[in-house]
């Protein structure tokens, strides 16, 4: 599936954490005003259902735990007259079992009669039997442990849809999909408590009250229905443009408002229809998404999961309710407990989350539920307190945040570590996390570490490669993220939601970053002036080796003389030592380092069996540094040694001329000229040339007629230091 980018910025600019918070608030609000107008209406005591002339008593408790199990009544007396009871007052979900809106309006008039005695104080029943039983409705409304199970499913289901479409919303707020998901999940927490209402009554509601709960409960199927429609034309994949999703929402409310106003007869068919059609339509689309991933095996495995889920879910609860209900079959008995299939729908896309990153929102999105269990754990222990075990509010919350601090909190830390394998780590590792970063070899290991450091500092719920430039460290849309520039050949990274979410980024994070990401990048110039020392003293070790070990080496091959011969090996060590230590040459004079050189290359040269020609000019007692001297003998061993192997001359000469700043120095040979020597670039001439570099000096080979001519030329100061 195409992944969906990241919100450039939340609703309201909100951090997903108080968005998560804000739904929170909002399921809690609906879950808890549907409970207290449970608990508020008048208690018999009676469990009821439905027989051919009136109610069989199913249980009975409170005020009516006289009456036994089986007695059927048949009539209900109070202010206001008698109704005599029939099985129509006692429907769970009238929508696909009235048949007509006719039968509808005689339903809620009975309701509002029954509903209106029970208010009045003392009622009598009618019993089947020909005796009579008079009750006082119990004045402190319906006891929370009277509820059915199906009422507490239809709060769960309502809610859990809610939440999960919530999360994904959070995260994605400006993605079509997401947003439809949201209002799926709005529309169960709409149709779902409300159904929970009507459909668990103990006898009869007022006659407003049902009404406002069964349309709330039409209205929240309707765009449930068509929220997933509008969702899989948008997800995985679009399939259209944008205004079709809105239509088809706008359909459904019409058809919900035509059939308010009185455009059908039939509430079977009114109700129902259009929902079934959606269903149809889903599949249909579905279909579609199935056939257009057909050769992408991994997003055809997420959206295996994805359609699963919903039409395992929505298919079964049309098939077994809403379908039976279009052909009079009534159904609302099981309607209750099978929200439970929305639950498997919900419940499937939140592990397809888990499990195939649905949506895109990865892994770290647990954390924000992670979060949200702890709110609610909070809040359902308080409640269980107060009206479960009718402990004082004072009592119930502080043994609801001993539990959660004592129990839950730590509990939550512990496995929460235990699951992602990590720790907090302390500000005084930052700095020493990017020299190890900085010192990582490899490119693709330095680029994780840099990106685990940056989550390990600020937390992110995601830490993404930056695409477009990024220069400096920069916080966008109002805190929802921040990017940090890259450095190094490491990418520029996007962090998204501080703090696991539940912050936004703030100048000091920036300021925080932007220290990193110096820090980092002086630890990296501090690596490459370290390997560019290293390269440099491989490279003078070579050059040395090369020049002068090498040429004290031939020297001793072409010596005749074994004493000889030895005295230049041993002369070869004690260079070679010098060479690793990087002992410096001692500062000599001009003539004392040509005499030297002059003796030496004679000698070589003799050996090799070639005349020498030396002259100077102006080599007088000025000091050369150890630096100019060991560049100059290394030069002139290399240039003898070239003579020596490649030209198979006779004669030699070296002309040096001191004089006007500058130092000259002149060899030539009346050899072949030795085409592979002229213009070469092996290592002789490259350490020539480097040598020559470094003391700001200038190196030119030529071909007079016979032989070949090396012109070298360095400056100096007047005292014989190298010019600057």
């Amino acid at each position: 599936m195409s992944p969906s980018p990241i919100p450039s910025r939340g609703p309201g600019g909100l951090p997903p954490v108080a968005v998560m918070g804000a739904a929170v608030a909002i399921g809690l609000a609906v879950v808890g005003m549907v409970t207290m107008i449970a608990h508020r209406q008048p208690w018999l005591g009676l469990s009821l259902k439905p027989s051919a002339d009136g109610a069989l008593v199913a249980a009975s408790a409170g005020p009516a735990a006289g009456i036994g199990r089986g007695a059927e009544i048949e009539a209900v007396s109070g202010k206001g007259g008698t109704v005599r009871l029939r099985a129509l007052d006692l429907v769970a979900e009238p929508d696909g079992a009235m048949g007509d809106y006719g039968t509808y309006r005689e339903f809620i008039e009975r309701q509002d009669r029954l509903a209106a005695m029970l208010a009045a104080g003392e009622v009598r029943l009618a019993m089947a039997d020909g005796g009579t039983e008079t009750l006082v409705p119990d004045p402190r409304g319906r006891p929370f442990s009277s509820f059915p199970p199906d009422f507490w499913v239809q709060l769960a289901v309502g809610l859990a849809a809610w939440l999960v479409s919530a999360t994904v919303f959070a995260f994605r707020p400006r993605d079509a999909g997401a947003r439809y998901l949201l209002l799926s999940g709005a529309a169960t927490l709409l149709f779902s408590p409300a159904a929970a209402i009507y459909s668990t009554r103990e006898l009869a509601l007022d006659g407003s009250l049902f009404r406002w709960a069964n349309d709330l409960n039409f209205l929240g199927g309707s765009l449930f229905a068509a929220s997933f429609v509008a969702l899989l034309l948008h997800y995985p994949r679009r399939l259209g443009p944008a205004w079709v999703g809105i239509a088809v929402v706008a359909l459904f409310v019409g058809w919900f408002a035509a059939q308010q106003v009185g455009l059908f007869d039939s509430m079977t068919f009114a109700r129902r229809f259009l929902v079934m059609i959606g269903l149809g339509a889903t599949f249909a689309l579905a279909g579609v998404h199935w056939f257009r991933t057909r050769r992408k095996p991994v997003e055809r495995a997420a959206l295996q999961w994805f359609l699963l889920s919903w039409m395992l879910g929505t298919s079964l609860f049309g098939l077994f309710i809403l379908l039976p209900q279009l052909f009079g079959i009534d159904t609302s008995p099981l309607q209750g407990y099978a929200f439970l299939l929305f639950l498997l729908v919900y419940g499937g896309l939140a592990f397809g989350i888990l499990r195939y990153r649905l949506f895109e929102l990865g892994v770290w999105w647990r954390r924000v539920a992670l979060w949200t269990l702890s709110v609610l754990l909070l809040v359902l222990l308080d409640v269980m307190f107060l009206l479960g075990l009718e402990m004082s509010p004072g009592i119930s919350l502080s043994l609801t945040l001993v539990i959660c601090g004592v129990v839950w909190l730590p509990l939550r830390t512990w496995a929460w570590n235990r699951f992602r394998g990590t720790r907090d780590a302390h500000p005084a590792e930052w700095f020493g996390r990017v020299m190890d970063v900085a010192l990582t070899p490899s490119a693709e290991p330095r680029s994780e570490r840099w990106r685990d450091l940056l989550g390990a500092v600020f937390s992110p719920l995601g830490v993404e490669a930056e695409t477009t430039e990024c220069r400096e460290v920069a916080i966008g849309d109002d805190g929802l993220f921040m990017t940090v520039p890259g450095v190094a050949g490491l990418p520029a990274r996007r962090l998204e939601y501080a703090a696991g979410g539940r912050r936004l980024f703030s100048p000091k994070d920036a300021a925080l970053a932007g220290e990193l990401v110096k820090a980092l990048d002086h630890a990296f110039e501090s690596r490459s002036a370290y390997e560019a020392g290293v390269t440099e003293e491989r490279s003078r070790i070579a050059r040395d080796i090369h020049d002068n070990i090498g040429a004290q080496l031939l020297a001793a091959l072409h010596s005749a003389d074994a004493d000889r011969k030895d005295a230049k090996i041993r002369e070869s060590l004690e260079d070679l030592r010098s060479v690793i230590n990087d002992s410096p040459a001692e500062a000599l004079t001009l003539d004392e380092v040509f005499a030297e050189l002059r003796v030496e290359s004679a000698e070589r040269l003799a050996a090799a069996g070639i005349d020498l020609d030396w002259e100077s000019e102006g080599c007088d007692r000025t000091v050369l540094d150890a630096s100019i001297v060991h560049a100059l003998r290394s030069i002139l061993r290399e240039a003898v040694s070239n003579v020596i192997r490649h030209s198979r001359a006779r004669r030699a000469s070296v002309e040096v001329l001191c004089g006007d700043g500058s130092l000259q120095v002149r060899i030539e040979d009346d050899g072949d000229g030795c085409r592979d020597f002229v213009g070469a670039q092996g290592n002789g001439l490259a350490n020539m040339r480097a040598r020559l570099v470094r003391l700001g000096g200038s190196m030119e080979i030529s071909r007079p007629d016979r032989g070949t001519c090396l012109s070298i030329q360095v400056p100096i100061s007047h005292d014989g230091a190298r010019k600057p």
